[in-house]
């Protein structure tokens, strides 16, 4: 007759004592981040979380000598660098923290779960949807189809055209 049961706390995988783990979201020069990038910065300031900011540099088909590969391949990292410490600053500008960045290398997807699997702080991955094309963009299409069974972390979409969050 009594169908209720003893709840066991839930702990929050790779969280640390006294603050809310990670928060990551996927950089891009596409206005649906920007919105994701303010609703990231706002939660993870409301849950006394840190917001981590990932870019993916995809993979360049280098045909080249060893040398020039090595430079081109040296370029695109301080170039990512570049850009990741603005989207920090912006980060900054809005949560008052310094965010902890990620950069990773290939197929967006792929490089997208490897990056969440190798950091246990990682507990929510938050993204922008498009809503003005006929696809939401590709790294949701992909969390949302094929890449949902692997992802160990929910995930939250932000329509792009919300720009407000407290």
């Amino acid at each position: 007759m009594n169908d209720i049961k003893e709840l066991q706390p839930v702990t929050i995988r790779g969280a640390r004592k006294g603050d809310g783990g990670t928060y990551l979201v996927v950089a891009d020069d596409s206005e649906e981040f920007k919105s994701a990038l303010q609703y990231a910065c706002v939660t993870a300031r409301n849950h006394r979380a840190r917001l981590g900011i990932l870019y993916i540099a995809e993979d360049q088909d280098f045909q080249q000598w060893g040398a020039i590969e090595e430079r081109m391949k040296k370029e695109l990292r301080e170039q990512s660098e570049k850009y990741l410490w603005t989207i920090a600053k912006t980060a900054n500008d809005i949560n008052g923290t310094i965010p902890s960045l990620y950069i990773a290398h290939g197929e967006k997807g792929e490089a997208l779960i490897e990056t969440i699997n190798a950091d246990d702080h990682i507990i929510q991955l938050i993204l922008g949807g498009s809503v003005d094309h006929h696809s939401p963009g590709p790294l949701v299409t992909f969390c949302t189809g094929k890449g949902l069974s692997r992802l160990r972390v929910p995930v939250v979409v932000v329509p792009e055209h919300l720009k407000e969050f407290s």
